[in-house]
């Protein structure tokens, strides 16, 4: 160490050692803090410039190939199912919200009973299944439905019966009358037995041409005695006599004459009257298997008597397409017109039951005949529609409310009976709005967009700001104007190909 200075004290030379080191150290600290915000600064610099650089890549692919801008061929557009349609402005409504619930449809809604007492042996069918028309829902074992079968048989048995005596009483009565008339012209006996040799008449043909032949003979023998006679030749006690013959002869034969044309139309009468009593006690068998709800077919095909046991089997149809919806029928049980075995219905549409309040009822003047909108709670993203068939005429003494029915179509079977709904009744028009298919809106993350057709073979990506949803349709409130041609439908096809590009990029 260096001896201080001559003239100069320790502490003088202390001090200023101390001043030097202090100077020395604040220099020191002042370079170290300019290095270190140099050091910053160039840190900055770097990272803005390797920042740039990474997007530069980007923008320029972007600039190159134009903002969401998709090439699509022909070809591809029609592999890939794309239309596209103008945007359209449509009138928008103001609405309300009134609750509303779903039931079944009652004109479709059957309440199935036996219509015979008697044992139920079969229910194949089961809860909530769904049935064709005329399928079998039960079988039933019915005294009522045997004996009305076997009193069907009798009545069809006598019934053929009575038609084969008819039949034969027509022609009976047919060939008298013919051979009577042909009487009337004298013809030879002969002549008549062999015109009328194959036509058959019973007795009557014995008894017309013996009378007849008795007749014809007595008269020849008369009117040879009456001729001799005027020539005064003969016996007149042979001439007496051949007269008398001849009077009670044809006595005799007109009498046959009037009794065969008699008694033939009778028996013909009482073959066409027992016909007909035959035939209505026939129908009336038909009648009461009608009445039980056989169809004619059914009733035609019958044969009760090769049924066996079986003739006492009633069986119990669907009486349309419907879902089972209640079942009641226990196997081995007493059943009858006052059973319920099966509650049925056609889920394929529903009814809609909404009240609506007196303040409100202005509503329905503008829904009357038309469709409207319903939400259900177990379906927030999807809006149904139904027509409304009835606007009610009274007001609810206890809600103080108008029932308003409409039917939905409920192809899906997603609406339920007794589910709760929201019903948009429209009250007045909020004017225009930009409506498009939902089909049509695209969506990434909390962004909506659609493709517009920029040419025949190029499509651009254009966010919209949508508002509600109108049945099947969204309004656009922001992004699109009326007239500008869109993708409706493929446009799934468009977004996978944009997003094919940006990764490639």
């Amino acid at each position: 160490m260096n001896a201080p200075a001559a003239g100069s004290s320790p502490a003088t030379s202390f001090t200023s050692s101390r001043a030097v080191q202090i100077v020395a150290a604040i220099a020191i600290l002042a370079g170290g803090a300019w290095a270190g915000r140099a050091w910053e600064a160039r840190r900055v610099e770097k990272l803005a410039v390797a920042e740039a650089a990474s997007e530069a890549p980007a923008s320029a692919a972007e600039n190159a190939k134009g903002a969401a801008t998709v090439h699509f061929d022909a070809s591809r557009q029609a592999a890939a199912n794309i239309k596209t349609a103008p945007v359209e402005a449509v009138e928008s409504q103001e609405t309300i919200t009134v609750t509303g619930k779903l039931a079944v449809d009652e004109d479709r809604l059957a309440h199935v009973y036996s219509m015979v007492d008697g044992v139920l042996r079969e229910a194949p069918v089961k809860l909530g299944q769904d049935v064709k028309a005329g399928q079998l829902l039960a079988m039933v074992d019915s005294k009522e439905v045997g004996q009305a079968k076997l009193d069907l048989a009798r009545n069809r048995m006598n019934l053929g019966f009575a038609r084969t005596n008819q039949q034969w009483a027509t022609t009976i009565h047919n060939n008298t009358q013919a051979l009577i008339k042909a009487l009337a012209s004298t013809p030879p006996v002969s002549q008549l037995e062999k015109q009328f040799q194959d036509q058959p008449m019973g007795d009557n043909r014995q008894l017309l041409v013996a009378g007849y032949a008795k007749y014809e003979q007595t008269k020849a023998d008369y009117e040879r005695l009456h001729t001799l006679r005027e020539q005064q030749v003969g016996v007149e006690k042979d001439y007496i006599r051949a007269k008398a013959e001849f009077e009670s002869a044809s006595a005799t034969y007109q009498a046959v004459l009037e009794q065969l044309k008699f008694t033939t139309q009778q028996r013909l009468r009482e073959a066409d009257q027992k016909l007909q009593e035959m035939l209505t006690a026939e129908r009336m068998s038909r009648a009461s298997l009608l009445i039980l709800g056989y169809k004619d077919p059914e009733i035609d095909a019958m044969d009760p008597l090769a049924e066996g046991e079986n003739v006492a089997h009633y069986p119990i149809r669907a009486p349309f397409d419907g879902t089972v919806i209640g079942k009641h029928a226990v196997l081995s049980e007493q059943v009858g017109p006052t059973h319920q075995l099966y509650e049925i219905t056609d889920l394929s549409k529903v009814w809609l039951h909404a009240d609506v309040f007196e303040k409100d009822l202005p509503a329905l003047e503008r829904v009357t005949g038309k469709r409207l909108e319903f939400t259900a709670a177990g379906y927030q993203d999807r809006r149904f529609t139904a027509e409304v068939a009835y606007t009610g005429d009274s007001v609810d003494e206890k809600t103080r409310a108008v029932r308003l029915i409409a039917i939905a179509d409920n192809p899906e079977r997603l609406l339920k009976p007794g589910m709760f709904v929201a019903v948009s009744l429209p009250i007045g028009s909020k004017g225009t709005s930009v409506q498009v298919p939902s089909s049509a809106v695209q969506s990434q993350g909390t962004e909506s967009y659609v493709f517009v057709a920029a040419g025949p073979d190029e499509f651009q990506k254009r966010t919209i700001r949508v508002g509600r949803t109108v049945g099947e349709r969204v309004e656009v409130r922001e992004g699109l104007q009326p007239g500008e041609k869109i993708v409706v439908e493929g446009g799934f096809a468009l977004k996978s190909e944009m997003m094919k590009d940006l990764l490639a990029e």
